[in-house]
């Protein structure tokens, strides 16, 4: 299912009401279930940072580019901007392709820029992947311990096949 950012009520376009809670809570969820379960480690909350980042430095020069024109000019900023944008999904597939980050990464990313179809689209994606990295932050905290635990009692179950020593039966 194609992520979109905005729903049509009362015949106008309006943000989707879920868009920064519950839609990029979910995103944020998986992009930590994949950073704790592959043995790469793809995900990692710095790469995904790295990511953000040029999301933001390209928001703001559009912001900046666009301040104090008029409406003409600003779709023609915005047509010139779009394709460095959409630079970044063969970025992504490249750190996708060096184990870097997920398949579920790219295509949140991909289907996330192909949402931006005018100058404001840019403002929304920007503040769609902040709470996603807000989100994804929280979990990966979350996760941490819960995985953190699970390999600390899986380790001990597999010492305790491997050696033949069962503690609960010594005491």
């Amino acid at each position: 299912m194609a992520l979109e950012f905005f729903e049509i009520k009362d015949s106008k376009k309006v943000l989707k009401q879920d868009l920064f809670t519950s839609i990029a809570e979910n995103k944020a969820k998986s992009l930590a279930r994949n950073y704790y379960e592959s043995k790469e480690k793809r995900n990692n909350p710095t790469q995904i940072r790295r990511f953000f980042d040029e999301i933001v430095t390209f928001s703001n020069r559009c912001e900046l580019l666009m301040k104090n024109t008029d409406a003409d000019k600003k779709t023609l900023v915005f047509q010139q901007q779009l394709p460095l944008i959409k630079m970044l999904i063969p970025k992504v597939r490249y750190a996708y392709a060096r184990e870097l980050v997920s398949e579920d990464f790219v295509d949140l990313m991909a289907d996330s820029i192909n949402n931006i179809k005018e100058p404001e689209d840019i403002k929304v994606f920007s503040s769609f992947f902040e709470a996603i990295i807000g989100h994804f932050k929280y979990y990966i905290t979350i996760l941490k311990d819960e995985y953190k635990n699970k390999i600390y009692s899986n380790s001990n179950t597999n010492s305790n096949k491997n050696t033949g020593n069962n503690h609960s039966k010594r005491w």
